[in-house]
């Protein structure tokens, strides 16, 4: 019989072999770039760059990114915090790749409570902390929710089972409402908190509960359920909904979430989630854009299969036996964490990082489902158990490594991608924007060419798509292309002011290259526009001066700059360009004062400092 002092050092040296673990598979993440979302969430969103933003997070959805709003704040504070230490990509994966190891650790601690089998819960932690189905979450620096989000609804259910079994606290109930905003302000799966913890209270009971017991529980309970309730009345506020509309939505695209009905996306979840479960067990063609076949009826056979099958496993974890207890953990825990995403149509029906959390709830099903018998302890079979343990550990540590690697050139990411499976338009899409971003603008043409071939009605392929077209110098330009292409887009989203500055750009663009003036009066109606369906920007004067000079109105031009300075957009592109205009008509005096206006407003800008040297250089 151990005491219980020895026990404390075994279970101190497990929980730092699970850290290893962690470290030794995912370290590699550190040689990685940013990619994908990581792009616009973390990278080109300024609100993230700046301590003094900390309060804005949590009163503003629209600092979550560049290219969309939602609420996750304390997600976000820890991303501020990572940027103040170090800009660098491999700064936020380290954050990423050390909280991946807390919440292997916070597992091993959690199944050890319940299981009292440490070397067990350490191995199954240990395979957790290397298992290749995780490095999606680790990887895309943006897919950090998935991290914190399972790491506080550890943390409270730890704090829970501390307060039904050592008798309530203060400390406990604050532990547990600091876990509960961790997990409700990194990733909206956290309000299933007080789910998860009702469901724990009610398995672990000894007996039925009496009214003392009823009570404690309530009482543990109580301050997380009203911590989800202040967050959703938040959510509500700042975004409009406080969870998300289910009804109406339309079935015309089945790859966008608004765009797929609950029939369609029910039937095609039940006929994924098994493919879930076996990646689980054997993490074999692992993708970032998993293949996914729509299916619109539950009498579909590979529907009514899968439906079945996760019905099955379901009622064969819940039996009844010596293990029940952690086993049903297990099953609430997987089926809390991936029922948000399950029931609600998301853009991507299945993603990797979305699985993370549910493989908390198999590792628990897995100690659950350990043989406790001695003869599996001792002799042939214990070296023979240690053998097969050390070769899964190592073989998890070799593909998590493998799959790190692959992060560290997104372009080479998405042509692995295509590799397995050349119909995905996210792949050809993400090939082409990560082209676009290191220059190569000719090269990215193909492959958006592609990505919008599969998926016309793509918002995001199609604007990209425009905006490399547009990127094309005027000697390269293809304008009859680009003004398809953008007007495509415009259609597509007929009030959005981005898509209508984009066709006027295609317009300008045409009409540089053909000197046609239709196309000029085009692009000055197209800009004007847009003041009547978003607030009024400099840019749209921009652009309408840069038609007025194309049609040879230089007096017009400056007048739209003007209009844009006295209605108060007065930014350096405004100045720059009304310093140009100025200089071209002659008033060389005025230009400078113009100037000089900029460099007060930037004084470090590029473009300001470009524009004074050349006001500087004599005429030729």
């Amino acid at each position: 019989m151990r005491s219980r002092a020895s026990v404390q050092r075994l279970v101190r040296a497990l929980a730092w072999g699970v850290f290893a673990c962690a470290l030794l598979a995912y370290g590699s993440a550190l040689a990685g770039d940013y990619v994908f979302d990581d792009q616009h969430s973390i990278r080109g969103n300024d609100a993230l760059h700046d301590l003094s933003n900390l309060g804005r997070y949590w009163v503003d959805p629209s600092a979550f990114s560049s290219a969309g709003r939602m609420y996750r704040p304390a997600l976000l504070t820890t991303f501020a915090c990572n940027w103040a230490i170090c800009p660098a990509a491999w700064s936020l994966k380290a954050g990423n790749v050390l909280l991946h190891a807390a919440v292997a650790v916070t597992m091993f601690l959690w199944l050890w409570r319940l299981s009292r089998r440490a070397v067990v819960s350490a191995c199954v932690a240990a395979g957790f902390a290397v298992h290749p189905l995780a490095s999606e979450a680790i990887n895309l620096v943006s897919a950090r929710s998935e991290l914190l989000v399972t790491l506080g609804l550890l943390l409270a259910l730890h704090a829970q089972l501390s307060w039904q079994r050592r008798g309530g606290s203060v400390g406990l109930l604050f532990a547990m409402v600091l876990a509960t905003v961790l997990a409700c302000g990194s990733k909206e799966t956290g309000v299933m908190v007080p789910v998860l913890c009702a469901v724990q209270a009610v398995v672990l009971r000894h007996g039925a509960f009496d009214r003392r017991a009823c009570g404690r529980a309530l009482w543990a309970i109580a301050p997380m359920v009203l911590v989800v309730i202040a967050y959703l009345v938040v959510r509500k506020l700042l975004l409009g909904d406080a969870t998300v509309q289910l009804l109406g939505r339309t079935g015309e695209d089945p790859t966008s979430g608004h765009g797929r009905t609950l029939l369609m996306h029910w039937a095609t979840m039940a006929s994924l989630l098994p493919q879930v479960l076996l990646q689980a067990l054997a993490p074999l063609r692992l993708s970032m854009d998993p293949a996914v076949q729509y299916r619109d009826s539950f009498a579909d056979p590979m529907v009514l299969a899968g439906a079945a099958m996760l019905l099955g496993l379901t009622l064969w974890a819940w039996r009844r036996g010596p293990t029940a207890r952690l086993r049903r953990l297990g099953v609430a825990f997987a089926w809390c964490v991936a029922l948000p995403w399950i029931v609600i149509p998301l853009n991507m029906p299945l993603a990797e990082h979305r699985l993370y959390g549910p493989l908390v709830g198999f590792a628990a099903i897995v100690v659950a489902a350990m043989p406790r018998t001695r003869r599996w302890q001792q002799g042939t079979a214990r070296v023979v158990l240690r053998g097969l343990t050390a070769a899964l550990l190592v073989t998890g540590i070799a593909l998590s490594t493998q799959r790190s690697l692959l992060y560290r050139d997104e372009s080479e990411l998405w042509r692995v991608e295509l590799v397995h499976n050349t119909t995905s338009f996210r792949s050809w899409w993400g090939l082409g924007t990560s082209m676009l971003r290191m220059g190569d603008v000719q090269g990215s043409l193909g492959p958006l060419a592609q990505a919008h071939t599969l998926n016309t009605r793509h918002f995001d392929t199609l604007r990209n798509y425009t905006e490399a077209l547009l990127s094309l110098p005027d000697e390269a330009a293809q304008p009859e292309r680009a003004l398809q292409v953008a007007a495509e887009l415009n259609d597509l989203a007929k009030f959005d002011p981005w898509a209508r500055t984009l066709h006027a750009n295609a317009h300008l663009q045409a009409g540089r290259v053909s000197g046609l003036r239709e196309h000029f009066a085009a692009a000055e109606r197209l800009a004007l526009s847009c003041l009547q369906i978003a607030t009024a920007k400099g840019y749209v004067y921009r652009l309408a001066a840069q038609a007025r000079r194309g049609l040879g109105d230089l007096p017009g031009a400056l007048a739209h700059l003007d209009t844009s300075i006295a209605s108060g957009l007065a930014p350096v592109g405004v100045r720059l360009d009304r310093a140009a205009l100025l200089r071209e008509l002659g008033r060389h005096r005025e230009a400078k004062r113009e100037l000089l206006l900029a460099q007060r407003d930037a004084p470090t800008d590029a473009q300001v400092m470009r524009a004074l040297m050349q006001s500087a250089s004599p005429p030729r």
